[in-house]
């Protein structure tokens, strides 16, 4: 008979070998030094082998109840190894119909014709606030009331971050929802959707434009983000999105090979159809646009390129091989106690700055990539007035350094 002891000293060989315990229970020893308990019976006169789990996770008294269970199945001529599949398949199935399951079945029919960040998006809303309250239920079991309670879990969760309201992102939750409910009406699983009840239950909060910065809090800016105690990189970055007047998710992606130091230009590429299905537009509007360096964003970028050599960003986040992150600039705002401004207000500020210095609205609307009309025009007007741009550039700049002054 086998005891722990007995079992922790049995030492790996060249081959597999079996030491027997009892009533057809033994111990496999693998040259790995893996143990595995197995049952050893015959079934119809067949000989049969079943394994019955790792040791020491499947402990020797477990195993022995296993064994006495499956010779009891043996005396009523029932197959362990048949007996152990039908309940496996009866397990599958019954998941089958979970949200879970139909939920994942639903992204990987989209998957081939939707973006990367859209099975991102859905993917983390089904982690945090929607599996663990029905990922386990039947679909057809879901409610309104389970969905009610979701959006106001949700909506409850963003307000402990203090990050917002949350209603946006409980309309967002329930339009996830719905996306399962309906596919699972088109599949012959479903016959209502239960979302539908909740079309309006909650409303979205009034939006807040981005607005220009007071005389107040540009004298604090600057100075706060020199004494910042975040990464040289997220200090260079959010001096960079001001002196740009670029997006943050743009100011995020730039690569190194987009600066062109001869030229004096940060030029956004247009991203090919498979780079914007795998989420990786570079513009909002995915169109080339060409940023005018003045020699305070010059100074940045070679410093960038100086301390982080071998990232292929311009303001890599912890990871070298990874841009900032999403949330980081904001964040660092928060950090300094400026949360009431946003990355967005820079560009709004840059606006009204430049127009009230009776700079051509045309050059200010173009470089704030605000392009309207026709795209395949858009493409050709990249580049238009840019040496207008380069001098209005410039001036932003010192307007910006004058701030603290």
């Amino acid at each position: 008979m086998l005891n722990d002891l007995k079992i922790k000293q049995l030492k790996a060989k060249e081959k597999v070998y079996r030491v027997a315990n009892h009533s057809g229970l033994c111990i496999e020893v693998r040259p790995t030094g893996k143990k595995f308990w197995r049952f050893r019976y015959r079934f119809f006169n067949k000989p049969q082998m079943l394994t019955i789990g790792q040791y020491p996770e499947i402990s020797l008294s477990y195993a022995r109840t296993k064994t006495i269970e499956y010779r009891e199945q043996l005396a009523k001529n029932i197959d362990p190894i048949t007996s152990l599949k039908n309940e496996r398949l009866e397990a599958i199935q019954s998941r089958a119909e979970t949200f879970r399951a139909i939920a994942y079945e639903f992204c990987e029919h989209k998957k081939n014709f939707k973006s990367k960040t859209w099975l991102y998006v859905r993917n983390l809303a089904y982690e945090v606030d929607i599996f663990p309250m029905i990922g386990d239920k039947p679909i057809k079991d879901v409610t309104s009331v389970d969905i009610k309670n979701i959006m106001d879990n949700a909506v409850k969760r963003v307000l402990k971050t203090g990050k917002g309201t949350g209603e946006n992102k409980a309309i967002a939750i329930r339009q996830i929802i719905a996306e399962v409910m309906q596919y699972a009406i088109i599949s012959d699983r479903l016959s209502n959707d239960p979302t539908y009840a909740l079309r309006g239950y909650i409303h979205k909060p009034e939006v807040e434009n981005a607005q220009p910065i007071n005389s107040k809090d540009k004298k604090l800016i600057m100075s706060r983000i020199d004494n910042y105690s975040g990464s040289i990189s997220t200090r260079n970055a959010l001096k960079a999105l001001i002196y740009t007047m670029l997006r943050t998710i743009e100011v995020r992606r730039g690569l190194k090979e987009y600066i062109d130091f001869e030229a004096r230009t940060w030029t956004i590429p247009i991203a090919s159809k498979n780079e914007v299905l795998a989420g990786k537009r570079n513009m909002k509007k995915n169109r080339i646009h060409i940023v005018p360096l003045s020699d305070q964003v010059l100074t940045i970028i070679k410093a960038q390129f100086a301390a982080y050599p071998e990232s292929p960003y311009i303001f890599p986040g912890v990871n070298n091989n990874t841009m900032i992150g999403a949330g980081t600039m904001n964040q660092a705002f928060r950090n300094m106690g400026l949360s009431h401004i946003t990355m967005h207000d820079f560009r709004a500020t840059a606006s009204t700055d430049l127009n009230e210095a009776n700079y051509n609205s045309n050059w200010i609307e173009l470089q704030l990539a605000h392009v309207k009309g026709d795209k395949v025009k858009a493409t050709y007007d990249h580049a238009k007035w840019l040496n207008d741009r380069r001098i209005m550039m410039q001036d932003w700049a010192d307007m910006v350094d004058s701030w603290s002054q």
